[in-house]
């Protein structure tokens, strides 16, 4: 009997341990997932360019440079610029993997599963039709003249069809391509990047707090409270994930930059004084001008996106 009561004594012992030490794994497991509701939803104001895609820009804490500078400069060459030193963007997710943390800014970047990347289009020749294949035959084994020329005539004909259709399908095939080029690049400048930190995230446990994330990225972004003024958008301006600053009103190029908004453009040179759209390769494309002190601007916007512009001076 009492043997009976040590056991049953030591069995409540031993439940109680698993069940605190338990407790104590759980607080650290879940420890991570609590960065995402800390920081997701917030304005944040970057420090420097982020390219354009969803490989965005990688930091090492604790190196003596924790910003790998090559990878950044080649993804800059490749993909461009999506969000510019000085925006203020919203954090839209933090995951926390095996060995880096994802943080993401103003959809994560271009080029995830759920974005089309594909810009080739793939064009073949027609092949020769079964009549264009009997004329030839014809023509090897005809020998009267007058025959031979009529048989001539009508391959010429037939071969001349198949070559004009080829022409008007490669040059659509162009235009297809060229149309999801341009797609892609609105899809880089609108689709937001992201900062990978590169560090053993699953060991670290309660101890990876949101201030281990600030840390990492203290040179690259401006958070909440950092004693800086941040950058809103204006209340005239759509509800966007990146909302840039508007430049001093200047009648130069100077601050005028392909991505810009139209609001933006306008802060620079008022109201537009002329604006149409058309199609261009399935595009609706808006053609504005713009008349500053000294000079002009044609400029030209898909979905509310500066693509490219013209200066003249008076």
């Amino acid at each position: 009997m009492p043997r009976s009561r040590w056991s049953l004594e030591h069995f409540k012992l031993l439940m109680w341990v698993v069940f605190v030490f338990g407790g104590l794994c759980d607080a650290a497991a879940q420890n991570p997932d609590a960065l995402s509701p800390f920081f997701e939803g917030k304005q944040v104001v970057v420090k420097m360019d982020m390219p354009g895609t969803q490989k965005g820009v990688d930091i090492y804490p604790g190196r003596p440079q924790p910003l790998d500078v090559k990878s950044y400069s080649d993804r800059l060459k490749d993909f461009g610029i999506s969000v510019q030193k000085g925006d203020s963007v919203m954090v839209t997710k933090v995951k926390v993997n095996k060995d880096n943390i994802e943080f993401q800014l103003g959809g994560g970047g271009f080029g995830t599963a759920r974005d089309n990347t594909d810009t080739t289009v793939h064009f073949t020749p027609a092949n020769k039709s079964d009549r264009e294949k009997e004329l030839e035959d014809q023509l090897r084994d005809e020998t009267d003249p007058d025959r031979r020329r009529s048989l001539q005539r009508e391959l010429d004909y037939v071969r001349a069809e198949r070559e004009r259709r080829d022409r008007i399908d490669r040059a659509r095939a162009e235009d297809d391509a060229a149309r999801r080029q341009q797609q892609v690049g609105i899809g880089r400048q609108q689709g937001g990047s992201r900062f990978n930190i590169r560090l053993d995230a699953k060991k670290m446990g309660d101890s990876l707090t949101p201030q281990v994330v600030e840390d990492a990225l203290a040179q690259y972004v401006e958070f909440p409270g950092d004693g800086h003024q941040t950058v809103t958008a204006p209340p005239s301006a759509p509800s966007t994930l990146v909302a840039r600053p508007a430049d001093p009103p200047a009648d130069s190029a100077q601050g005028l930059k392909k991505g810009m908004s139209r609001e933006q453009v306008e802060a620079l040179y008022g109201k537009a004084v002329e604006s149409h759209d058309h199609a261009v390769n399935g595009m609706t494309v808006t053609s504005c001008v713009f008349r500053g002190k000294d000079a002009s601007v044609q400029a030209d916007f898909v979905n509310g996106v500066l693509v490219q512009y013209q200066l003249s001076s008076y």
